[in-house]
Parts: structure tokens; C-alpha cells; sequence
């Protein structure tokens, strides 16, 4: 790093994060403006937020190439909705923020005046008392406790400001036309709009908040301008000066206009981005479409490789700056101030060529010599990736910092294919959230985690929910009733089906009521024939209809369970259904049931290329993938099956009793969907790779495999040729995607037990890396408990 990267990096990640309400106080401001008045809340999002960028303190730190701050502070924590008063000691805990009484009442009154437009709180007054009840199970958390509950559950949805779903916007529509170009176009739509349909009031209330929106970026960003004009008058430094003059320069040009070189295309994505400002806003294909300005500038002589690399470092410690976070129960889902800003390279071009460039392999060494959580890289990988390219990926890698992820492309676009994507488009794809695959402009997911071993806890009960003793679900049976397993697999798919349905009936739902509450004039003017079409991106069916999706959560435990009851109860019959019903209500603890436990921890366990239990584990992946698709979404598509676990495994292991694996109750579930229970995969990675690619992933728009290697595994290029070829030939056998932490149990011990000394320890927790010392105990020690490989082979 140079030194301005160290001293940017050295700011991003502090002891103590400061309190900052302005943004909300602001935006309140201008949106309760509005009351009083006919605007429906389209126009009234819009004129919140630009009261907000016209009014916001805004501020250029010492050093910073690229302007722009998500707070009115320096690393300023934004709340994601105002909050009741008992959730701020749980913030001020954890993050170290000190609330004035002052501010505590702030807070309060933000609360009451937004609480009753929350997003959870009006699916509160909307479900009847089926999804009621599907609510209090937990199997789609946070769990609600009452319908009240739902206002303190469910803020992170987005209570006000623009929040959003998970989306891949088309950067390149700004980079090449700037938003002056958009404004015009809404406004030549507004002129020509005829009365004549009934979409005709909603579409001309859609394109003056595109206007309204667009005109405030672009004078938040004249306001930079003025600001380090301001800066360079008094700056003695004179290359300081000159940087402060180019950034005030910079920034009177976009996002208004079109980027005519890489200083303003970066600068003008980042306005953008910062604008959607969500945790799970995709980055997009980016050395993809900023390709073109840095091959202008370096033909041009405008600007060098080191000069690249350090503004792509810049863009690292400002991902790190979006500070925010959510209530208790959503923390659990999203440990660590997880974040999903996924920057996809690599992979091919839409006529199937590869895309590799210059600007693939300075991101990845920007990483490395930055190592920062956010913003997460994940490497598209196809059969002609370059080996450089790849094992340049891998000593990234090796760092530890858990990137790039790696995806196939053979998966990605057999999923999108299988959708009637034209292999053009497919070609193209890039991905939102974790690892979602989605099309830049095309489409928009939200996916809700279903937590499938909570499930098999009420299937294992005939449909009753033990920790509230209601009936939740359909009566299967009794575990004593089934005579053969086949009978014992029917009635739980059929009890499986039931909450499949109800998870897709409460999404549908949401979806209605999020589209309501949280229009989202930019990112919706960044989709496909935007402007033509005139409706909110979550108001509209799409080219590739993928709004309606479901995370298929802990499927691995459920997989091992079954296999234990085939092999155990009704093959050796070593063990009635009787006797393992009691022992799981006793937890496995006395009585005997300790031994019975380790009868049923060594039968087959998924990861070992074990046929056994392996097709066990396909045929309900194939059974959750055509349940989700036999439903039909408020937008017309069919529902989308995904997989990936966030957190959630930690809040659905704590629902979930003793469970047929051997896992004890309230254990944290086993993470990914592709990955080995933790621990339960003795038989190396090879043996781990073949065990998933016998599960079909191309109906899953993502799967999700973690692995850990000890340091010592890679210590050579030839370690790393061999970490290569394993990746390789998992996506040859269909494999969707995998990623690795490299580190030893011994360190993240040591990091447990003296914190102080690991601030800086990156990790890879799921779709996302994260500080370590960050998370929650129950987290890092499911992390820990993930099997260590000490060889590629």
C-alpha cells in the first residue's frame, strides 16, 4: 500500500463507531414535507432524499481521490430505520456508539413517526392467521413473537430511505450517457404521455421522481466541486492542491455527463453506487464495463497501471465507510456488518470469448495489497480462464481475506438458459447479493431464507412446533406410524411442501407491500426500457422474472439425518423410532442416548463421496428446486430456488431441537448448501467436491460451498496449480461455485481469546468476508468447527 492507502485504511475500520442521524433527520424532513399534499410516496421518497443531498454536511477527508461519504461523519453509523429506545443499548454495545439523551429522544420520535409505515409492521396488519402463525414459527426469520413484534423485527427491510432488494443496476447507462441524458428522456416521456390507460397517473409520478432524483446526484455533486475548490484555495501542498482541483473538476462533470476518462468513470460509479447505498447492491461486471476508460487513458498516456491500482484501493476504503446496521434479531442473519457488494470479474464476453483484461488482474492485486472485508470480488471461471489469471486469484486467496469467490460459468448460464435467457444475455450475467445470478438491468431478486431443519423439527413432531406446542404444519404422522422409510421420506416432503407453500404466499405478500412502501426512483430508472416502461422496478416483470426466490437453508443436516434413519432405524434396525424420539426430546443426554448419538454421528455423512447419503441430499435438492418452481410469482414468473445461509444458520439453530445427525439442540446449522456439515467431512476436499456435484445446481440461482485450507496447504505455486485444478474440475462437473478461508484453528483461537491484538483478521463467513473479531461467538466457533484441510488433494 502506498501511504495514502495506509492512512485511509487506517480510518475505515475504528474502535469505536460515532452516532450519525442526520441523513435520517434530513430525510424525514423532506419527506414529511410532503404530508398534507396528494404525492404519492414515489414523489415523496424522491423529495426526501433530495432534501438529504442538498442539505447533508458533507466533507473531503485528507488524502481521498474519490469524494462521496454514505454519513455526515467519518465512518459515521447510520441506523437502518429509527429505532425503539431498547434497541440502542444492543448498538451501543456492540459498536461502541454513546447516545446522548438528546439523541435517544431523537430517535424515539423518528420511531413513532415511521413505525407505522414499516414494512413488517403493515405485513402485520396484512397476513391472516395461517401466515401468522408461519411467522412465529421462525422458519423465515427474524422470528415475530406477536404482530406488534413485527415493528422491531423487521426494520432492516427498510423503514425509510430507498431501500432495496438485491440488484445489478446498469452502471454503464450513466458512465456513457451520465444522468442529464436520463433526465432528458423522462422528460421527452413526460411530454408525450397520453391519459389514455390506467398506468398513465403512476408512470408520470414515476418519471418526476426520476427527475427530482437525478437532478439532486447531480447537485450533490456539484457540491464536492464547490467543496475542494474551497480545499485547493487553502492547500499549500501543491500535488494536494492538484488532486483537490481535478477532484472539483471531476465532479462538476459527472454523474451528470458522460465519463470521458477512468478518473471520472470510477468517480461517477461511485455516486451511483452510493446513492443505492444498500448492503446488497451488486458492483457489477467491473472490469467489464470500466474496461473501455482505462483502455482509453492508458493509450492516451492519460494514466498509468500504479495510478489505477490506487484509486481501486481508494474505492476499497470507501465501500468500507457504509457503516450501518439493523436490529438484534436481523444481526443474527447478518453477522459481522455483513455486506453483499459483490464485484464480479472475469468469466467470458457476451459472444463467448474470454474477458479477461488489464483491469481483471489489477482489482484482484488491490485486494491484496488492500485487505479489506468490503468490497467482496468474485471470479466468473470458465474452461479458458487463464492459468496467470487463476493463480493470481489464489494468492489472493492465500491471504486469507476469503476472495475472490469463485463461480462457474458452465452453472451460471445452464441456470439462466434453463430460464429462457438468450445465451447472449446469459453470457453476460453478473451477481447480486452473495452470489445470486442475475442481469445487469434485467432483473431483481429477494430472497428469503427458509430454515429446513426447523421444519424437520415439526415433521419429527407430526407438524407441531415444539417450543410453543401449536400444530404449524400438516399431520404427517407420528414417527412410530412408519413402516418403511420410503413412507417415512413421503410424509416428509409432503410436511416440506406445506411451508414451501406458505414461505412462497407470505413472499408474495411482501413483495406487494415493499413494492408500496419502498419505491425506488434510481435504481428503477437504471433497468431495462426504464423511462418507456414508467414503473418502479419491483412494480414490473422483467426480461429474466426472478423476483420471487427461496434460500434453501441447513438442507445438509436434514440430509444427514435421513441417512442416519434409513441406515439405523429401518435398515440395522439398531434403533426404534421410538427410542431416537426420546432421545432427541432428552437432547441426546442421559439414559444411554450418548452412545446412541455416536451411532448416529458415524453413519454416512454428506462431503465423503458416499452415494449412501449423497442422492439422499440430491433428491431434496431437486425436491425444494421443483416445489419453489411449482409456484407462480405476483409478477407471472415461476419461483426460483437459491442457496446460500447468510448468518442464518446461527438464528435457525437456535429454533431447532436435537436433530437425527447427532447434532444437539440450538446448535448452529450446517452453513452454505453446498458444504459439509461442519466437521462431518473426513475424507478430504476431493472427496467434498464430488459429494456436491452429484447434487443438480442448475435450477438454483446459487449454491453456496465453503472450504478451509491451513496456510501450510499453500505455501508454493504447485500448491496453488492444485487448488486450481480442484476448482476447475468441480465446475466441470457442474459444480455452482466455492471459496475459501485459509487460516489455522490455532488463530482464530488466539483471535477469541485476545481480540485486541486480531482487529485486522479478515474471514470469510459466507457470501461475504468479515472481521472476525466482529462476530458473534456462536459464529466464529461454527467457523472454527469447519473442517481444516492441511492438502489441495
Amino acid at each position: 500500500m502506498s501511504k495514502r492507502i495506509e492512512k485511509l485504511k487506517e480510518a475505515i475500520h475504528p474502535e469505536k463507531y460515532p452516532l450519525s442521524l442526520e441523513k435520517e433527520r434530513l430525510y424525514t424532513e423532506g419527506y414529511k414535507g410532503a404530508e398534507g399534499n396528494v404525492d404519492p410516496q414515489i414523489l415523496r421518497r424522491a423529495t426526501g432524499l433530495a432534501n438529504q443531498l442538498d442539505k447533508i454536511t458533507i466533507f473531503i477527508q485528507d488524502g481521498q481521490l474519490i469524494v462521496g461519504s454514505p454519513s455526515s461523519k467519518p465512518m459515521g453509523l447510520e441506523l437502518t430505520g429509527p429505532w425503539p429506545r431498547e434497541e440502542l443499548e444492543s448498538i451501543a454495545e456492540e459498536f461502541g456508539c454513546v447516545f446522548t439523551e438528546g439523541e435517544a429522544e431523537e430517535i424515539g420520535k423518528l420511531w413513532e413517526y415511521w413505525r407505522p409505515g414499516s414494512v413488517e409492521h403493515r405485513m402485520g396488519q396484512l397476513v391472516n392467521e395461517r401466515l401468522l402463525s408461519y411467522k412465529f414459527t421462525g422458519v423465515h426469520p427474524p422470528i415475530w413473537v406477536n404482530r406488534e413484534e413485527a415493528e422491531k423485527t423487521g426494520l432492516a427491510d427498510g423503514t425509510f430511505g430507498l431501500a432495496e432488494g438485491m440488484v445489478v443496476v446498469d452502471f454503464e447507462k450513466v458512465l456513457t450517457g451520465g444522468l442529464n441524458q436520463i433526465i432528458e428522456e423522462a422528460e421527452q416521456e413526460l411530454s408525450n404521455l397520453n391519459f389514455s390507460n390506467r398506468d398513465a397517473v403512476k408512470k408520470k409520478d414515476f418519471l418526476n421522481s426520476v427527475i427530482i432524483c437525478h437532478k439532486a446526484i447531480i447537485r450533490f455533486a456539484n457540491r464536492f466541486a464547490v467543496l475542494a475548490t474551497e480545499m485547493a484555495s487553502n492547500e499549500n501542498d501543491p500535488t494536494r492542491k492538484k488532486e483537490l482541483e481535478r477532484i472539483a473538476a471531476i465532479c462538476q462533470w459527472v454523474p451528470a455527463n458522460p465519463a470521458r476518462g477512468f478518473y471520472e468513470a470510477i468517480q461517477s460509479y461511485w455516486f451511483i453506487f452510493l446513492m443505492l447505498e444498500s448492503s446488497v447492491f451488486a458492483m457489477g461486471r467491473f472490469d467489464q464495463f470500466m474496461y473501455p476508460f482505462y483502455q482509453k487513458d492508458i493509450k492516451e498516456g492519460r494514466i498509468t497501471d500504479d495510478e489505477v491500482l490506487e484509486l481501486l484501493e481508494c474505492l476499497r476504503t470507501k465501500c468500507m465507510e457504509i457503516s450501518s446496521t439493523a436490529t438484534r434479531e436481523m444481526r443474527k442473519k447478518h453477522a459481522g456488518m455483513a455486506r453483499w457488494n459483490n464485484m464480479v470479474i472475469g468469466g467470458v464476453t457476451p459472444d463467448g470469448q474470454d474477458a479477461t483484461n488489464e483491469l481483471t488482474y489489477l482489482i484482484i492485486e488491490a485486494a491484496k495489497r488492500c485487505q479489506t472485508p468490503h468490497y467482496t470480488i468474485t471470479l466468473r471461471v470458465h474452461e479458458g480462464t487463464p492459468e496467470a489469471l487463476m493463480l493470481k486469484a489464489l494468492e489472493l486467496v492465500k491471504t486469507g481475506i476469503g476472495m475472490p469467490a469463485f463461480v462457474g460459468d458452465k452453472s451460471c448460464i445452464e441456470f439462466l438458459l434453463s430460464r429462457g435467457v438468450p445465451l447472449k444475455d446469459a453470457r453476460d450475467y453478473a451477481l447480486a447479493g452473495c452470489l445470486d445470478v442475475n442481469l445487469a438491468g434485467k432483473s431483481r431478486t429477494h430472497v428469503p431464507v427458509c430454515q429446513i431443519p426447523l421444519i424437520f423439527d415439526f415433521f419429527l413432531h407430526n407438524g407441531i412446533a415444539p417450543r410453543t406446542g401449536r400444530q404449524v404444519g400438516p399431520k404427517t404422522g407420528e414417527l412410530e406410524s412408519f413402516e418403511t422409510f420410503d413412507d417415512f421420506m413421503k410424509a416428509w416432503k409432503e410436511q416440506f411442501a406445506y411451508f414451501i407453500s406458505l414461505q412462497t404466499e407470505y413472499h408474495n405478500l411482501w413483495l406487494n407491500v415493499f413494492n408500496d412502501i419502498n419505491p425506488n426512483p434510481i435504481s428503477s430508472s437504471l433497468m431495462v426500457d426504464a423511462i418507456k416502461v414508467g414503473k418502479n422496478l419491483w412494480d414490473r416483470t422483467l426480461p429474466f422474472e426472478n423476483g420471487d426466490a427461496m434460500i434453501a437453508g441447513g438442507m445438509i443436516n436434514v440430509a444427514d439425518s435421513m441417512a442416519a434413519v434409513k441406515k439405523l432405524v429401518f435398515e440395522e434396525k439398531k434403533v426404534t423410532m421410538k427410542e431416537l424420539k426420546a432421545a432427541l426430546a432428552a437432547n441426546w443426554q442421559g439414559d444411554g442416548y450418548a452412545e446412541m448419538r455416536k451411532m448416529f454421528l458415524a453413519a454416512p455423512k454428506y462431503g465423503n463421496d458416499d452415494d449412501y447419503v449423497d442422492l439422499i441430499a440430491r433428491d431434496l435438492y431437486q425436491f425444494f428446486a421443483d416445489e419453489v418452481a411449482s409456484h407462480i410469482s405476483i409478477y407471472g414468473g415461476r419461483g426460483v430456488p437459491s442457496g446460500v445461509s447468510v448468518t442464518g444458520h446461527w438464528p435457525g439453530g437456535e429454533l431447532t431441537g436435537a436433530t437425527p445427525d447427532g447434532r444437539y439442540a440450538h446448535e448452529t446449522l450446517a452453513d452454505g448448501t453446498m458444504s459439509p456439515a461442519q466437521g462431518r467431512d473426513t475424507h478430504g476436499p476431493t472427496a467434498v467436491i464430488k459429494s456436491a456435484a452429484k447434487i443438480d445446481q442448475t435450477p438454483y440461482q446459487s449454491t453456496l460451498l465453503n472450504m478451509k485450507f491451513h496456510p501450510s496447504a499453500l505455501m508454493n505455486t504447485e500448491d496453488l496449480r492444485k487448488l486450481a485444478a480442484l476448482i476447475m474440475t468441480y465446475f466441470s462437473l457442474g459444480g455452482r461455485h466455492i471459496q475459501f478461508n485459509v487460516i489455522g484453528k490455532e488463530t482464530l483461537l488466539e483471535a477469541q481469546k485476545r481480540p485486541e491484538t486480531h482487529r485486522n483478521l479478515v474471514i470469510r463467513v459466507a457470501g461475504y468476508s468479515a472481521y472476525f473479531v466482529q462476530l458473534p461467538k456462536p459464529v466464529q466457533d461454527e467457523i472454527i468447527a469447519r473442517a481444516e484441510y492441511s492438502k489441495t488433494a
